[in-house]
Protein backbone atom coordinates (compact mmCIF):
# COMPACT_ATOMS: atom_id res chain seq x y z
CA UNK A 1 0.00 0.00 0.00
CA UNK A 2 2.80 2.41 0.94
CA UNK A 3 4.59 1.65 -2.30
CA UNK A 4 1.44 2.50 -4.29
CA UNK A 5 0.98 5.80 -2.42
CA UNK A 6 4.65 6.70 -2.99
CA UNK A 7 4.38 5.85 -6.68
CA UNK A 8 1.17 7.90 -6.99
CA UNK A 9 2.81 10.92 -5.31
CA UNK A 10 5.86 10.58 -7.55
CA UNK A 11 3.69 10.47 -10.67
CA UNK A 12 1.62 13.47 -9.54
CA UNK A 13 4.70 15.55 -8.71
CA UNK A 14 6.31 14.64 -12.04
CA UNK A 15 3.13 15.67 -13.87
CA UNK A 16 2.94 18.99 -12.01
CA UNK A 17 6.62 19.73 -12.64
CA UNK A 18 6.35 18.87 -16.33
CA UNK A 19 3.26 21.09 -16.60
CA UNK A 20 5.04 24.01 -14.93
CA UNK A 21 8.10 23.57 -17.14
CA UNK A 22 5.86 23.50 -20.22
CA UNK A 23 4.12 26.67 -18.99
CA UNK A 24 7.50 28.38 -18.47
CA UNK A 25 8.45 27.62 -22.07
CA UNK A 26 5.03 28.75 -23.36
CA UNK A 27 5.35 32.09 -21.52
CA UNK A 28 8.91 32.67 -22.74
CA UNK A 29 9.89 35.64 -24.87
CA UNK A 30 11.53 35.58 -28.28
CA UNK A 31 13.20 38.51 -30.02
CA UNK A 32 15.73 39.21 -32.73
CA UNK A 33 16.55 41.34 -35.73
CA UNK A 34 17.17 41.11 -39.44
CA UNK A 35 18.84 43.67 -41.67
CA UNK A 36 21.87 44.60 -43.74
CA UNK A 37 25.27 45.99 -42.82
CA UNK A 38 27.95 47.79 -44.83
CA UNK A 39 31.59 48.12 -43.78
CA UNK A 40 33.73 50.56 -45.78
CA UNK A 41 37.48 50.72 -45.11
CA UNK A 42 39.06 53.78 -46.70
CA UNK A 43 42.71 52.75 -46.30
CA UNK A 44 42.59 48.95 -45.99
CA UNK A 45 40.96 46.03 -47.75
CA UNK A 46 37.88 45.34 -45.59
CA UNK A 47 34.93 46.65 -47.58
CA UNK A 48 31.87 44.38 -47.66
CA UNK A 49 28.09 44.09 -47.26
CA UNK A 50 26.37 41.35 -45.29
CA UNK A 51 23.04 40.08 -44.01
CA UNK A 52 22.90 40.79 -40.27
CA UNK A 53 20.41 38.73 -38.26
CA UNK A 54 19.92 37.34 -34.78
CA UNK A 55 17.39 35.39 -32.75
CA UNK A 56 17.05 34.88 -29.00
CA UNK A 57 14.62 33.12 -26.68
CA UNK A 58 14.28 33.07 -22.89
CA UNK A 59 11.76 31.08 -20.86
CA UNK A 60 9.70 32.48 -18.02
CA UNK A 61 10.97 31.81 -14.50
CA UNK A 62 10.59 28.26 -13.21
CA UNK A 63 11.33 28.16 -9.45
CA UNK A 64 13.94 30.85 -10.06
CA UNK A 65 15.43 29.18 -13.15
CA UNK A 66 15.38 30.55 -16.69
CA UNK A 67 16.72 28.91 -19.84
CA UNK A 68 18.00 30.98 -22.75
CA UNK A 69 19.45 30.63 -26.22
CA UNK A 70 20.53 33.07 -28.94
CA UNK A 71 22.35 32.93 -32.26
CA UNK A 72 23.67 35.29 -34.95
CA UNK A 73 23.76 34.61 -38.68
CA UNK A 74 25.84 36.98 -40.86
CA UNK A 75 26.58 35.66 -44.37
CA UNK A 76 28.34 38.05 -46.78
CA UNK A 77 26.21 39.52 -49.54
CA UNK A 78 29.03 41.19 -51.46
CA UNK A 79 32.74 41.66 -50.83
CA UNK A 80 34.56 44.44 -52.64
CA UNK A 81 37.98 43.09 -51.75
CA UNK A 82 37.56 39.98 -49.59
CA UNK A 83 37.59 41.80 -46.24
CA UNK A 84 34.63 40.04 -44.62
CA UNK A 85 36.64 37.31 -42.88
CA UNK A 86 38.76 39.90 -41.05
CA UNK A 87 35.71 41.09 -39.13
CA UNK A 88 33.03 38.41 -39.13
CA UNK A 89 32.26 34.73 -39.07
CA UNK A 90 29.06 33.40 -40.65
CA UNK A 91 27.27 31.86 -37.68
CA UNK A 92 27.64 31.67 -33.92
CA UNK A 93 25.52 30.42 -31.01
CA UNK A 94 26.05 33.35 -28.66
CA UNK A 95 23.96 32.18 -25.71
CA UNK A 96 23.00 28.72 -24.51
CA UNK A 97 22.58 28.25 -20.80
CA UNK A 98 20.68 28.70 -17.59
CA UNK A 99 20.09 31.58 -15.19
CA UNK A 100 19.04 31.19 -11.57
CA UNK A 101 18.12 33.84 -9.01
CA UNK A 102 16.74 33.47 -5.49
CA UNK A 103 15.18 36.80 -4.48
CA UNK A 104 15.00 35.80 -0.81
CA UNK A 105 18.74 35.11 -0.58
CA UNK A 106 19.71 37.62 -3.31
CA UNK A 107 21.89 34.91 -4.82
CA UNK A 108 22.10 33.71 -8.40
CA UNK A 109 24.25 32.37 -11.20
CA UNK A 110 24.60 32.16 -14.98
CA UNK A 111 26.05 29.04 -16.58
CA UNK A 112 26.82 28.10 -20.18
CA UNK A 113 27.15 30.84 -22.78
CA UNK A 114 25.80 34.22 -21.72
CA UNK A 115 26.28 37.98 -22.05
CA UNK A 116 28.68 39.50 -19.52
CA UNK A 117 30.04 42.97 -18.87
CA UNK A 118 32.95 44.08 -16.68
CA UNK A 119 36.01 46.31 -17.06
CA UNK A 120 38.07 43.71 -18.94
CA UNK A 121 35.54 41.02 -19.82
CA UNK A 122 32.83 42.10 -22.23
CA UNK A 123 30.31 40.72 -24.73
CA UNK A 124 29.66 36.94 -24.66
CA UNK A 125 31.46 34.39 -22.51
CA UNK A 126 31.39 30.66 -21.91
CA UNK A 127 31.68 29.71 -18.26
CA UNK A 128 29.95 30.23 -14.91
CA UNK A 129 29.20 33.40 -12.96
CA UNK A 130 27.99 33.46 -9.32
CA UNK A 131 26.67 36.70 -7.79
CA UNK A 132 25.34 37.55 -4.33
CA UNK A 133 24.06 40.71 -2.68
CA UNK A 134 25.01 40.09 0.94
CA UNK A 135 23.40 43.31 2.18
CA UNK A 136 22.37 46.71 0.75
CA UNK A 137 25.99 47.77 1.30
CA UNK A 138 27.92 44.66 0.16
CA UNK A 139 27.77 42.58 -3.02
CA UNK A 140 30.25 40.31 -4.75
CA UNK A 141 30.63 37.94 -7.71
CA UNK A 142 32.98 35.24 -8.99
CA UNK A 143 33.16 34.46 -12.70
CA UNK A 144 35.06 31.77 -14.58
CA UNK A 145 35.55 32.41 -18.31
CA UNK A 146 36.62 29.48 -20.48
CA UNK A 147 36.08 31.20 -23.84
CA UNK A 148 34.74 34.50 -25.16
CA UNK A 149 33.30 35.94 -28.38
CA UNK A 150 32.73 39.49 -29.58
CA UNK A 151 29.43 39.53 -31.45
CA UNK A 152 27.34 42.49 -32.62
CA UNK A 153 26.22 44.02 -35.90
CA UNK A 154 29.71 45.14 -36.96
CA UNK A 155 31.96 42.42 -35.58
CA UNK A 156 31.49 38.69 -35.07
CA UNK A 157 34.16 36.32 -33.81
CA UNK A 158 33.81 32.66 -32.86
CA UNK A 159 34.20 31.60 -29.25
CA UNK A 160 37.90 31.17 -28.57
CA UNK A 161 40.23 30.45 -25.68
CA UNK A 162 42.95 32.84 -24.57
CA UNK A 163 46.24 30.95 -24.16
CA UNK A 164 45.07 28.05 -22.01
CA UNK A 165 41.97 25.86 -21.84
CA UNK A 166 41.37 26.94 -18.23
CA UNK A 167 40.65 30.52 -19.29
CA UNK A 168 40.31 33.26 -16.70
CA UNK A 169 38.77 34.07 -13.31
CA UNK A 170 37.38 37.41 -12.18
CA UNK A 171 36.41 37.96 -8.53
CA UNK A 172 35.06 41.35 -7.54
CA UNK A 173 33.12 43.08 -4.76
CA UNK A 174 31.32 46.38 -4.21
CA UNK A 175 31.30 48.07 -0.80
CA UNK A 176 29.01 51.07 -0.35
CA UNK A 177 30.09 53.45 2.41
CA UNK A 178 27.11 54.10 4.72
CA UNK A 179 25.36 57.48 4.48
CA UNK A 180 27.37 58.48 1.40
CA UNK A 181 27.27 58.03 -2.37
CA UNK A 182 30.71 56.46 -2.42
CA UNK A 183 31.51 52.91 -3.53
CA UNK A 184 34.73 50.91 -3.30
CA UNK A 185 35.26 48.18 -5.90
CA UNK A 186 38.22 45.80 -5.40
CA UNK A 187 38.73 42.95 -7.84
CA UNK A 188 41.29 40.45 -9.02
CA UNK A 189 41.42 39.21 -12.59
CA UNK A 190 43.64 36.40 -13.85
CA UNK A 191 43.98 34.57 -17.16
CA UNK A 192 45.88 31.28 -17.09
CA UNK A 193 49.39 31.39 -18.55
CA UNK A 194 49.14 35.15 -19.14
CA UNK A 195 48.72 37.47 -16.13
CA UNK A 196 47.42 38.34 -12.68
CA UNK A 197 45.77 41.73 -12.24
CA UNK A 198 44.58 42.86 -8.79
CA UNK A 199 42.83 46.25 -8.83
CA UNK A 200 40.86 48.65 -6.70
CA UNK A 201 38.35 51.23 -7.86
CA UNK A 202 36.32 53.99 -6.27
CA UNK A 203 33.18 55.82 -7.39
CA UNK A 204 31.59 58.97 -5.96
CA UNK A 205 28.26 60.42 -7.09
CA UNK A 206 27.26 64.03 -6.40
CA UNK A 207 23.54 64.65 -6.88
CA UNK A 208 22.10 67.97 -8.06
CA UNK A 209 18.41 67.51 -7.34
CA UNK A 210 17.53 71.03 -8.48
CA UNK A 211 18.76 70.28 -12.01
CA UNK A 212 17.90 66.57 -11.95
CA UNK A 213 21.49 65.64 -12.73
CA UNK A 214 24.57 63.89 -11.31
CA UNK A 215 28.30 64.43 -11.37
CA UNK A 216 30.16 61.11 -11.16
CA UNK A 217 33.85 60.53 -10.54
CA UNK A 218 35.34 57.07 -10.87
CA UNK A 219 38.94 55.95 -10.73
CA UNK A 220 40.80 52.64 -10.82
CA UNK A 221 44.33 51.50 -10.11
CA UNK A 222 45.41 48.12 -11.48
CA UNK A 223 48.59 46.13 -10.98
CA UNK A 224 49.56 43.75 -13.78
CA UNK A 225 51.89 40.76 -13.32
CA UNK A 226 52.70 38.94 -16.56
CA UNK A 227 53.90 35.33 -16.72
CA UNK A 228 54.16 32.46 -19.19
CA UNK A 229 54.63 28.78 -18.28
CA UNK A 230 55.07 29.91 -14.65
CA UNK A 231 57.93 32.22 -15.66
CA UNK A 232 57.74 35.86 -14.56
CA UNK A 233 57.59 38.21 -17.55
CA UNK A 234 57.46 41.61 -15.87
CA UNK A 235 54.84 43.81 -14.24
CA UNK A 236 52.92 46.95 -15.08
CA UNK A 237 50.56 49.57 -13.67
CA UNK A 238 47.36 51.01 -15.14
CA UNK A 239 45.58 54.12 -13.82
CA UNK A 240 42.15 54.99 -15.20
CA UNK A 241 39.89 57.89 -14.17
CA UNK A 242 36.65 59.41 -15.52
CA UNK A 243 34.54 62.45 -14.65
CA UNK A 244 30.98 62.29 -16.03
CA UNK A 245 28.04 64.69 -15.92
CA UNK A 246 24.62 63.05 -16.39
CA UNK A 247 21.56 65.17 -17.13
CA UNK A 248 18.55 62.93 -16.53
CA UNK A 249 16.01 65.58 -17.53
CA UNK A 250 17.47 66.21 -21.01
CA UNK A 251 18.89 62.68 -21.30
CA UNK A 252 22.53 63.30 -22.12
CA UNK A 253 25.98 62.48 -20.68
CA UNK A 254 29.24 64.33 -21.17
CA UNK A 255 32.57 63.39 -19.68
CA UNK A 256 36.26 62.87 -20.03
CA UNK A 257 39.12 61.04 -18.49
CA UNK A 258 42.66 59.77 -18.55
CA UNK A 259 44.27 56.34 -18.87
CA UNK A 260 47.98 55.90 -18.09
CA UNK A 261 50.28 52.87 -18.14
CA UNK A 262 53.85 52.57 -16.87
CA UNK A 263 56.73 51.69 -19.19
CA UNK A 264 55.89 47.95 -19.22
CA UNK A 265 52.21 48.33 -20.08
CA UNK A 266 49.33 45.87 -19.69
CA UNK A 267 49.08 44.65 -23.28
CA UNK A 268 47.12 41.38 -22.77
CA UNK A 269 44.59 42.80 -20.31
CA UNK A 270 41.81 43.00 -22.94
CA UNK A 271 42.16 39.41 -24.17
CA UNK A 272 38.49 38.75 -23.22
CA UNK A 273 37.22 42.21 -24.17
CA UNK A 274 37.13 45.70 -22.68
CA UNK A 275 34.58 48.23 -21.46
CA UNK A 276 35.99 51.66 -22.32
CA UNK A 277 34.30 54.37 -24.38
CA UNK A 278 36.14 53.17 -27.51
CA UNK A 279 35.78 50.23 -29.90
CA UNK A 280 39.40 50.63 -30.98
CA UNK A 281 41.83 50.92 -28.04
CA UNK A 282 45.04 50.40 -30.03
CA UNK A 283 47.94 51.99 -28.17
CA UNK A 284 46.06 52.60 -24.92
CA UNK A 285 47.40 49.52 -23.10
CA UNK A 286 50.96 49.57 -24.44
CA UNK A 287 53.95 50.51 -22.29
CA UNK A 288 54.47 54.19 -21.53
CA UNK A 289 51.05 55.19 -22.89
CA UNK A 290 49.04 58.25 -21.84
CA UNK A 291 45.52 58.72 -23.23
CA UNK A 292 43.38 61.82 -22.73
CA UNK A 293 39.80 61.47 -23.92
CA UNK A 294 36.33 63.02 -23.95
CA UNK A 295 32.93 61.61 -24.81
CA UNK A 296 29.26 62.56 -25.01
CA UNK A 297 25.99 60.67 -25.41
CA UNK A 298 22.73 62.33 -26.48
CA UNK A 299 19.18 61.09 -26.91
CA UNK A 300 17.04 63.44 -28.99
CA UNK A 301 13.39 63.50 -29.97
CA UNK A 302 12.13 61.18 -32.70
CA UNK A 303 14.25 58.31 -31.31
CA UNK A 304 17.60 59.72 -32.40
CA UNK A 305 20.76 58.88 -30.43
CA UNK A 306 24.30 60.14 -30.90
CA UNK A 307 27.57 59.15 -29.26
CA UNK A 308 30.90 60.88 -29.87
CA UNK A 309 34.23 59.86 -28.33
CA UNK A 310 37.64 61.31 -29.08
CA UNK A 311 41.12 60.70 -27.68
CA UNK A 312 44.75 61.65 -27.83
CA UNK A 313 47.17 58.82 -27.08
CA UNK A 314 50.88 59.43 -26.66
CA UNK A 315 52.86 56.19 -26.85
CA UNK A 316 56.43 55.67 -28.06
CA UNK A 317 57.02 57.91 -31.06
CA UNK A 318 53.32 57.99 -31.94
CA UNK A 319 50.87 60.79 -31.20
CA UNK A 320 47.56 59.15 -31.99
CA UNK A 321 44.27 60.95 -32.58
CA UNK A 322 41.12 58.84 -32.38
CA UNK A 323 37.53 59.77 -33.20
CA UNK A 324 34.47 57.51 -33.02
CA UNK A 325 30.89 58.58 -33.72
CA UNK A 326 27.69 56.52 -33.61
CA UNK A 327 24.34 57.78 -34.86
CA UNK A 328 21.10 55.79 -34.56
CA UNK A 329 17.59 56.64 -35.74
CA UNK A 330 14.21 54.86 -35.63
CA UNK A 331 12.11 56.33 -38.52
CA UNK A 332 9.31 53.97 -37.54
CA UNK A 333 8.87 51.67 -34.58
CA UNK A 334 11.31 48.72 -34.57
CA UNK A 335 13.12 49.86 -37.75
CA UNK A 336 16.58 51.25 -37.00
CA UNK A 337 19.00 53.12 -39.23
CA UNK A 338 22.55 53.72 -38.07
CA UNK A 339 25.93 54.96 -39.17
CA UNK A 340 29.31 54.91 -37.40
CA UNK A 341 32.58 56.54 -38.28
CA UNK A 342 35.92 55.51 -36.77
CA UNK A 343 39.36 56.94 -37.30
CA UNK A 344 42.75 56.50 -35.66
CA UNK A 345 45.67 58.42 -37.12
CA UNK A 346 49.19 59.46 -36.19
CA UNK A 347 51.19 56.23 -36.45
CA UNK A 348 54.87 56.77 -37.23
CA UNK A 349 55.99 53.13 -36.88
CA UNK A 350 56.13 50.79 -39.88
CA UNK A 351 54.20 47.88 -38.34
CA UNK A 352 51.10 50.00 -37.61
CA UNK A 353 48.85 51.95 -39.93
CA UNK A 354 46.09 54.55 -39.65
CA UNK A 355 42.47 53.49 -39.83
CA UNK A 356 39.43 55.21 -41.39
CA UNK A 357 36.21 53.18 -41.37
CA UNK A 358 32.56 53.92 -42.13
CA UNK A 359 29.85 51.51 -40.96
CA UNK A 360 26.16 51.67 -41.92
CA UNK A 361 23.28 49.38 -40.99
CA UNK A 362 19.55 48.89 -41.42
CA UNK A 363 17.85 46.61 -38.88
CA UNK A 364 14.29 45.54 -38.15
CA UNK A 365 13.81 44.38 -34.57
CA UNK A 366 11.07 41.88 -33.72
Amino acid sequence: MRQRIFLLLLLCSSFLLSSEIALAFQQGKAKGHVGTFAHIDFVGDSTFFDLSSSFSYQTASFYGYKFFVSAWFNPPIYEVNRGFKDHKSWFEITELGINFFNSRLNFGFDAGRFAYKADWVYNYVQGVSFFHTYSPLISYSITWINQSAWVNYYKMTNFREADNWFGGVLADAVFKIPNTNVEINPYIYSVANMFWAPAVGAKATFEFLRWNSDLIWQGKLLSYIAYHNKDYRGSGILFWSDLIYKDRLRDYDVGGGIMVTDRNGVKDLAVFGQNTEFDNIDGMLEGGSTSLYAFSKFHFKYDISLKVATRLTFVGGNNLFGLETKLGYFPIKKLELGTDFLMLSGYQTQNKEDNYTLRMFLQYHF
